[in-house]
């Protein structure tokens, strides 16, 4: 028997409720079904973390889930073992567990540690669970839900066929489109899913999706069996509605969409200001790393916005730490990859913008105001996650927006809006979609339409806007922080007349970049 087959035939006959009372979490408010939900998206977390049971870790520690030791927490239950792992820099302190039942019910207790509090009001569904742990710092990898929740297919056949008889799928037969399993309330930025089936004649075809009564996404593909999957993300708070149809049937969803607890925090207090952060030594990346610096590095990044430094005022370190000081040295260099040495160094220049009035906030980007011509379009995709970055973004697009439309929609108020696109990823950093866009610090732009929509469209289009467009490159450079060097658009004409510079690839989009601002 493989160490695999032995996770997966002792995780099949385990009693969570047994679990959770030994180590202190609230079963009573986890149903059954949903301790069935925790047990195939905690088994599917395994096998990413662990390679499907071949890791170093998972061989050497039965450790499969990557937990690192946390003392007094993990006593009695793990013991420390130093390892390298292919994720760190150096040799970390992770838990090492006697044999696969202790990892078993290491793992719930581990997840009864402070940050990880309310754990039980977030188990309906794999998303939901999944959402809660990464908000609370338990990976800094932007695409961790994704790859988990693509694996579930796999955990779950596991599960079911640890008996040896696999269960086949049978077709389903029902009369009306139905939803199986949807969350209710959700997270701004969490990856839910929805599940349901549809009349078996409608096998093959495609159902559509509409948000809200008016944000078209992409439709659904019904499988052969009539089952139906959708995976989404709400990118804007509030009540939320979609609508899912095809042909005469159609079915509306509402969902309760509210900000992470960091948000919550952040939208009801002031803003960030100056502030003293006194440091006896470097902290980040081959630095001193004292406690107490430590932490206060930390508490500054995560009230900044860069949340994935870690739980704010302890001590402990992780490669999220690193990657968020890189991050943030690379915007206030101004550049559009992250190329930070990942250190705060005593009175450094990173150490001063980090107590500044105006250090650059991480943010969701503004959300869309129809009525004053202005359209977040990447809010909307929900392929695609390229909605954060700086504040000092997000104001230099409001300005933009406004400029736009007093300068022109006003008197042509069926004149396309000013519509953005792609920006940097929940936590900045490479992007496979562009070469820049890793700093938060640069913006795309739709091409305006001449019937008023936006996109979709080259400038040699006939249905290109050139006086829209014209306009719009004017309010883009009437920005202060603007980098005038760094408008790139390929409409020959426009390049004449001096408002953008060629760049290959920007035949389809308006691209712009900022300047960091002077420190305060």
């Amino acid at each position: 028997m493989t160490l695999l087959d032995d996770l997966v035939n002792k995780y099949s006959q385990t009693d969570l409720g047994l679990v959770f009372t030994k180590v202190g979490i609230d079963g009573n408010k986890i149903s059954e079904i949903n301790r069935q939900v925790l047990k195939e998206v905690t088994l599917a977390q395994w096998l990413l973390e662990s390679g499907r049971a071949s890791s170093d870790l998972a061989t050497k520690a039965n450790n499969f889930a990557g937990l690192k030791w946390r003392e007094p927490d993990m006593i009695g239950f793990a013991e420390p073992l130093k390892i390298k792992v292919p994720s760190e820099t150096e040799e970390v302190t992770f838990c090492k567990f006697a044999d696969v039942d202790a990892f078993i019910v290491g793992y719930w207790k581990f997840l009864t540690r402070s940050p990880y509090k309310g754990l039980e009001e977030h188990t309906n569904t794999p998303e939901n669970f999944l959402g809660f742990l990464k908000s609370k710092g338990y990976s800094s990898a932007p695409d961790y839900i994704p790859k988990i929740v693509n694996l579930l297919p796999e955990a779950q056949k596991l599960l079911t066929n640890v008996s040896g008889v696999e269960i086949l799928p049978s077709p389903v037969s029902v009369e009306q489109l139905q939803v199986i399993r949807a969350p209710q309330e959700l997270t701004v930025g969490q990856v839910f899913n929805i599940e349901g089936v549809a009349r078996l004649t409608d096998k093959g075809r495609v159902m559509s999706v509409m948000i809200d009564d008016r944000f078209p996404v992409e439709g659904v593909k019904i499988g052969e069996d009539g089952k139906w999957q959708l995976n989404f993300v709400f990118n804007q708070a509030g009540d939320r509605t979609m609508l899912l149809g095809i042909d005469d049937q159609s079915l509306t969803l509402k969902f309760k969409v509210i900000l992470p607890v960091a948000q919550q925090n952040q939208s009801t207090s002031t803003t960030p200001e100056a502030t003293v952060i006194q440091l006896t030594g470097s902290v980040g990346v081959g630095g001193v790393n004292k406690p107490d610096d430590v932490k206060a590095v930390k508490a500054r990044l995560y009230e900044l916005g860069y949340t994935w430094a870690g739980e704010p005022n302890t001590p402990s370190i992780n490669r999220g730490l690193y990657d968020a000081i890189r991050l943030f040295q690379s915007i206030i260099a101004g550049r559009s990859t992250v190329q930070g040495d990942g250190r705060v160094d005593v009175d450094g220049t990173t150490h001063q913008w980090l107590q500044a009035a105006n250090a650059p906030r991480w943010v969701l980007m503004p959300e869309s105001e129809p009525d004053n011509g202005f359209i977040n379009g990447e809010l909307a995709q929900t392929h695609d996650h390229h909605d954060f970055g700086t504040h000092w973004l997000a104001e230099t697009i409001k300005n933009i927006a406004q400029d736009y439309q007093n300068s022109y929609r006003n008197t042509r108020p069926n004149a396309a809006p000013f519509a953005i696109n792609d920006v940097s990823l929940p936590h900045g950093g490479d992007t496979p979609d562009h070469r820049g866009h890793e700093t938060g610090m640069m913006c795309d732009v739709f091409l305006p339409r001449k019937n008023g929509q936006f996109g979709g469209i080259s400038w040699t289009n006939a249905e290109y806007d050139r006086d829209a467009t014209r306009a719009i490159l004017k309010s883009i450079r009437q920005q202060k922080l603007v980098r005038l060097g760094a408008v790139f658009f390929n409409d020959s004409t426009l390049i004449r007349e001096g408002l953008c510079k060629p760049l290959g690839g920007h035949d389809h989009h308006i691209h712009f970049e900022i300047n960091p601002p002077a420190r305060s």
